[in-house]
């Protein structure tokens, strides 16, 4: 009897082990799991700027308008667009007739909104 008593008591403890063990396993990969979400690059003017260039300032651009995170420009004249300024940005865009297609990937609004302040101030 007493034997089963010991033998039963060191079953227990070894079936408790490998759940503790399991449950801690379990919440270190949930924890790693989780996603964490990118920080947001700071706005810079310097960007701002440089893209507004690019794209042929206030003479050049007719209208910009947002969808999700892609701006909508319509231009006055391909040409006068420096796509190797849009490349250096790191700015992707894709053309489609007299209208380009950014993807800005943080404050696409913010951009939105510089880029039309800029248009009004130099009109």
């Amino acid at each position: 009897m007493k034997l089963l008593l010991v033998q039963t008591t060191s079953s227990y403890i070894i079936i408790l082990t490998i759940i503790i063990l399991v449950i801690v396993a379990l919440l270190f990969l949930l924890g790693n799991l989780k996603k964490k979400k990118p920080k947001e690059s700071p706005l810079n003017l310097n960007f701002l700027e440089e893209l507004y260039i690019a794209l042929g300032g206030s003479q050049n651009i007719l209208e910009i308008s947002r969808e999700h995170q892609r701006l909508q420009v319509k231009v006055l004249q391909m040409k006068i667009v420096d796509a190797n300024k849009l490349k250096e940005l790191g700015t992707p865009a894709f053309v489609k007739g007299k209208e380009i297609t950014l993807l800005i990937k943080n404050h696409t609004q913010d951009v939105l909104s510089f880029l039309n302040d800029r248009r009004k101030e130099d009109s």
